[in-house]
């Protein structure tokens, strides 16, 4: 099982749309997909506390409280995950892509499990040899973006790579500014979440 895990993770950094295929062809209920979405999420910010815990956040201001606060961390990471699977299937859809919504969220799920992988990677490194944490950092957003992409492409059946990323990127810019403008409207209603003045 773990086997097969690797192989398909390798297959997935180095061939992603091999990958995706490989991913689609299994049967997973949707229950068990955002359990694994779920834990990949929970790992993933027990990480990122971990890699804080060594090297300290040099943010200031709200955006240094929130990341002082594992909940609000972890709401946030929930929150991105949720939204990511929604708008893979219904941006995808809208574009003419044929992805049902059970496949979007095992994409996705999927996804974030490789890069669970990366940042695991990438802490084993922040312990042994700082400087190569910080470029395993700036490979996996590069590595997000390829495989993410390749990912999506394969999965709605579009032909062109190209405009998936073009479509990403905006769809990223459009969903992240909408957060922003719901959080400070909500932030006084969350404890400690600094609000706007």
């Amino acid at each position: 099982m773990l086997n097969d895990m690797i192989g398909l993770a390798r297959l997935s950094l180095t061939a992603p749309r091999d990958g995706a295929r490989a991913v689609l062809s299994i049967d997973v209920p949707r229950q068990a997909l955002w359990m694994i979405g779920a834990l990949a999420v929970v790992l993933s910010v027990i990480i990122s506390q971990l890699s804080t815990l060594l090297y300290p956040s040099t943010a200031m201001g709200p955006m240094a409280e929130m990341l002082s606060n594992p909940a609000l961390v972890l709401g946030a990471h929930g929150t991105i995950f949720v939204v990511t699977v929604l708008a893979t299937y219904q941006i995808g859809r809208a574009f003419g892509g044929r992805g049902s919504f059970d496949a979007s969220l095992k994409i996705v799920a999927w996804m974030q499990v490789v890069m669970l992988l990366v940042q695991a990677a990438q802490f084993v490194a922040l312990i042994l040899f700082a400087p190569l944490a910080a470029m395993i950092g700036l490979v996996s957003i590069v590595l997000f973006f390829w495989i993410f992409t390749l990912f999506v492409t394969e999965l709605h059946g579009f032909s062109s790579a190209g405009a998936v990323f073009a479509g990403i990127v905006a769809s990223m810019i459009g969903i992240i500014f909408a957060l922003s403008i719901l959080l400070g409207l909500f932030s006084s209603f969350i404890p400690g979440v600094p609000q706007s003045v």
